[in-house]
């Protein structure tokens, strides 16, 4: 999926403006409307009784995940293949007496989740759950390689253990988020954003089912110093706003946790707060380089890959002393004399693009 068009409640209802992910609610009345609605799943749905269809579903699909909760008036059987080249994994949320999948009750603590396949389940009245799709290459790459083949070990006998409370705060997590993209739905117009949204369901999906932590052990001392050299160099010429851990490692040519040893080591602290600091410090050089009116503070963070705006405003007044909206209001003069012209050196460049010019 590239550049895409977002979709809003309703199959008729009109288009809104470019995005990069789509969002919308897909309420429908008929199996077979549903059935053709329902891609990438293909679906067959056979209504279990005559009370009239109904299914509601509230979704937000980027180019490697799909999340959406939806819920169903009526019983009724189904049997699907699943999407190519996802893994697919069912969080229940509220269950009939009668749904089912994989011949097992939904009501044991283990979540539904299959690699692509074919499966029957049936959703009783009244059912509700989430469902999350993740494109199996995104979880290759942002997961170290024990981690993503655990999962997919698990996820290959059609099962995922957790406890109850863990299930049911993974149910609350993928709400709330669910909530937050469709309250701030501008951020999907920002490819940053998008990136960052699927990084979080990933590592919110890892920590629920337990799989982060250290692996292997870390390089010796002066491998980990080359590393961190590249690394330091890749990330003067990369986009901050998409720039994650994987591919920082991948580009100093060390692993995750050599990578995490070496900035420790020269710099004090860890790779993602390093990275996560160079967007703070550069959201706020692009705050006081716009004028107030000239932009908002959403869509300048959302550029650079934030998307927890709330969380965003308490974590830069710590570190600023003053809201992201105090910087933007206040006058703000860059005409300091400069004792380096980058026209010196071509190859050299700032971590950050200069504000006066950024998004030109």
């Amino acid at each position: 999926m590239s550049r895409s068009q977002v979709a809003t409640a309703g199959p008729d209802a009109p288009v809104a403006r470019e995005r990069f992910a789509l969002l919308g609610i897909q309420d429908t009345h008929d199996p077979c409307h549903w059935e053709s609605v329902s891609q990438p799943w293909e679906v067959l749905a056979t209504p279990l009784d005559g009370r009239p269809f109904r299914n509601h579903k509230v979704f937000v699909a980027t180019p490697n995940c799909i999340l959406y909760r939806e819920s169903f008036a009526s019983p009724v059987r189904v049997q699907v293949l699943s999407p190519e080249g996802m893994l697919a994994i069912l969080v229940p949320v509220q269950l009939g007496s009668r749904s089912g999948c994989f011949n097992r009750s939904l009501e044991t603590c283990a979540l539904p989740a299959m690699l692509p396949g074919a499966a029957e389940a049936v959703l009783d009245a009244g059912h509700e759950h989430f469902m999350l799709l993740i494109r199996l290459g995104l979880l290759r790459r942002l997961l170290a390689e024990p981690h993503w083949v655990r999962l997919e070990r698990a996820a290959a006998t059609r099962r995922l253990d957790l406890s109850p409370r863990t299930r049911q705060r993974l149910a609350g997590w993928l709400g709330a988020l669910l909530d937050r993209v469709h309250g701030a739905a501008a951020m999907l117009e920002h490819p940053a954003a998008v990136d960052a949204l699927e990084r979080e369901l990933v590592q919110g999906l890892s920590e629920a089912l337990e799989l982060t932590g250290d692996s292997g052990r870390p390089a010796p001392s002066a491998v980990r110093r080359r590393g961190f050299d590249r690394a330091i160099e890749h990330i003067r010429h990369a986009d901050l706003g998409v720039l994650d851990l994987p591919t920082l490692a991948l580009a100093a040519g060390i692993s995750r946790r050599s990578l995490e040893y070496a900035f420790q080591e020269h710099l004090g602290l860890s790779p993602s707060r390093f990275l996560r600091l160079l967007r703070l410090h550069g959201l706020r050089r692009e705050l006081l380089a716009r004028q107030l009116g000239e932009a908002t503070i959403g869509d300048l963070a959302h550029h650079l890959g934030f998307t927890q705006l709330g969380r965003l405003a308490g974590e830069y007044h710590m570190l600023f002393g003053e809201p992201p909206s105090a910087t933007l209001a206040r006058p703000f003069s860059n005409e300091a004399p400069r004792f380096w012209d980058p026209g010196f050196d071509s190859t050299s460049r700032s971590f950050f693009t200069d504000g006066r010019t950024a998004g030109s």
